[in-house]
């Protein structure tokens, strides 16, 4: 090693160890003036020799890329979000159920501080930070890789064994650098709500050296991989954060572990009343089972873990005059009440309209018109309206009149049977059909990215997309778009045809969903997908068909007959086709290899117990086998119960239900 490529790799330790002792120890040695020259100085040695700069090095973190998109990229293990709790009792229950499936008297739990910010997975090769992942939809994440390594609290390389290593963790703002963002924005409508707006802008801004002005943090909580957990002889969540803290992760300082749920709820109450005092912004606590050997055995549901959950703070509450109320129809004429409110700071945002659901809530809760009301934002996002302040009400309230017919098109609203929601079902409705638009480009949906809410709302004005079959006419109106005043250059244009063209090829559940037939969500939509394979057999099935198959009740089947039965529909359906839309199922496993004649063949199993794979591989194999439908939870349309070891409640419901019980491997 040459004399300038040991004084690089000097450099690095003493800068690396300086900002270990900053930023995750808080008890720096040097004071930021020594920092930046030694910084300085290496960026000088690794411009002049830059065969020996590394992706480790601390002179990454200044940024300076600027990226043109984020990247799509699958993650390796699914990103999971939480199950909310918000009393003692919901966490009581949490416990029991635990108790219940895994059949122990006691439990011990690590709780952690849910900081709020954005879920990051970082992927270590051989000790170097190779790419950052955001969550995304939980399946795919954006590669923000760039950005990442200006985070000064990640460290670009640690000293491991594990050659391919995810650690998990959350990317946030503190409450001083937040203030200090905000400071610099003269414009008042251009600062941050709050400090996780703030720092999902920066995480996602496609300009890394705006990024790295911004001071980002991290804090590590998991590391995912099951059999990289076995290797590290980890066996706790305890030993999890000690792991992380001695790769020179940041992590909480405000973990606890609780040898009951006693204790978590104590804990949990202090840290209530202290929350507002801490460095950063946190919106409830975390509650993990502490020993993993179990959480195979709890396993997941789609959305979340069953070994983990997330204890809720109670809303923040304020107090607001009502000006009035106005109403919104949906795409599928569904009438929303909005509450429109004299502003009011709430939970760092400030809220001039919330939801005020449907006229009975109204009406229920005798919400009136000049009311002094109480708002708060559900699960933190959403603002609603709790209902008045009586000993506030003053003298010249009006009391609510529901509306009769639709804002939008003045067609006469209808409540369905059993239902509490007035509906437009005018379908040539304009608010309707930009609803459906919307609907139909979502995520979930047909995934056409960059036809966003916003810019369909000003297509749609302009009165270029009119519906849903003109999105995929989007490209003979380049001249007309172009020459608008949207600010659409050629080169986001081109995007936009880039993604309507691929969401061409997309699998009939994609279609069936975005279509938005009522009471068809994702799961159901690829249920119908797989039985009847093509949208014209759908379209043609009975009533009875459609009530043949598992979790397809009478309400959704009457639905989806009626949906196919409306002209408009019907030339939806056509005009699509002609256009190129793909109506047809692709499935995602290779069906040649697919065991038809089995008697496990499409059928619905649910697993239960632990076994020497993970329980993600177990579904995996049974999808591909016998391409089955591997569920959660059991009811009475669920064909077998897979048991493992200590199999739990499970098999005591499946024994009332009659489900046929295994107990063999049969996904080998």
């Amino acid at each position: 090693m040459s004399n300038i490529q040991k004084k690089i790799e000097n450099l690095k330790i003493k800068l690396n160890q300086w900002s270990h002792e900053y930023y995750d120890l808080d008890q720096p040695t040097i004071s930021d003036v020594e920092y930046d020259l030694v910084l300085h100085e290496l960026i000088k040695l690794e411009t002049a020799h830059p065969q020996f700069a590394t992706d480790d090095s601390p002179t990454k973190r200044v940024g300076g890329h600027v990226a043109t998109h984020f990247t799509k990229v699958k993650h390796n293990l699914p990103m999971l979000s939480l199950s909310n709790q918000f009393s003692e009792n919901d966490l009581k229950k949490f416990d029991q159920d635990i108790k219940k499936e895994i059949g122990a008297t006691n439990i011990s739990y690590n709780v952690e501080p849910k900081i709020d910010g954005l879920s990051i997975s970082l992927i270590y090769l051989d000790g170097i930070l190779k790419q950052a992942l955001t969550r995304g939809d939980g399946e795919f994440g954006e590669d923000v890789t760039n950005n990442v390594r200006t985070i000064k609290s990640i460290p670009l390389k640690i000293n491991t064994k594990i050659h391919h290593l995810e650690i998990r963790g959350e990317v946030f703002l503190s409450y001083k650098e937040f203030h200090k963002i905000n400071k610099t924005i003269k414009d008042v409508d251009q600062k941050f709500a709050n400090p996780r707006n703030a720092a999902a802008g920066s995480l996602r801004n496609l300009d890394s050296a705006i990024s790295a002005k911004r001071n980002l943090d991290m804090i590590a909580y998991h590391i995912p991989n099951e059999s990289v957990l076995k290797e590290l002889g980890i066996h706790t969540q305890a030993d999890v954060i000690n792991k992380l803290k001695q790769l020179g992760f940041k992590v909480a300082k405000e973990i606890k572990q609780c040898n009951n749920i006693d204790e978590v709820i104590t804990y949990i109450n202090e840290i209530t009343i202290k929350r507002n005092s801490l460095d950063y912004p946190i919106d409830g606590m975390v509650v993990k089972e502490n020993l993993i050997k179990f959480y195979d055995m709890l396993g997941n549901t789609s959305k979340f873990p069953k070994w983990a959950t997330a204890f809720k703070f109670p809303p923040e509450i304020a107090q607001t005059k009502l000006l009035n109320i106005t109403a919104t129809v949906g795409r599928t004429g569904r009438i929303t009440y909005i509450a429109n409110l004299q502003p009011v700071i709430l939970s760092g945002s400030t809220i001039s309209s919330a939801t005020l659901h449907n006229a009975d809530y109204i009406r229920d809760n005798d919400i009136r018109i000049n009311d002094i009301v109480k708002i708060f934002k559900a699960a933190e996002i959403i603002p609603k309206v709790m209902g008045p302040v009586l000993n506030k009400r003053p003298i010249n309230t009006i009391s609510f009149i529901p509306i009769t017919h639709c804002p939008r098109c003045n067609a006469l609203l209808e409540k369905q049977l059993g239902e509490i929601d007035q509906y437009c079902t005018n379908t040539s409705c304009p608010a309707r059909i930009l609803q459906s638009m919307i609907h139909f480009t979502s995520k979930k949906a047909m995934n056409i990215e960059d036809l966003s809410e916003k810019n369909l709302q000003k297509l749609y004005d302009a009165n270029i997309i009119n519906k849903i079959q003109d999105i995929y006419k989007f490209g003979e109106k380049k001249s007309i778009i172009l020459q608008s005043d949207f600010k659409i250059k050629e080169k986001m244009f081109n995007n936009f045809i880039n993604n309507i063209n691929a969401s061409k090829n997309n699998s009939l559940e994609k279609l069936i969903f975005a279509i938005g037939i009522r009471h068809v969500g994702e799961t159901t939509a690829k249920i119908l997908a797989k039985t009847f394979r093509t949208i014209d057999h759908l379209a043609n099935a009975s009533l009875n068909e459609l009530m043949k198959i598992n979790d397809i009740g009478e309400t959704v089947a009457v639905s989806i007959v009626d949906f196919f039965r409306n002209n408009d529909n019907q030339r939806l359906i056509n005009d699509l086709k002609t256009l190129g839309v793909n109506t047809r199922y692709l499935p995602s496993i290779d069906e040649s290899k697919v065991e038809k004649n089995s008697q496990y063949y499409q059928k619905t199993f649910v697993i239960t117990g632990s076994f020497d794979i993970p329980r993600h591989e177990i579904k995996k194999r049974m999808e591909q086998k016998y391409d089955a439908n591997v569920i959660d939870t059991i009811s009475r349309s669920t064909d077998y119960l897979i048991v493992g070891e200590n199999g739990g409640s499970k098999i005591k419901k499946a024994n009332k239900l009659n489900i046929k019980i295994i107990q063999t491997k049969i996904w080998e």
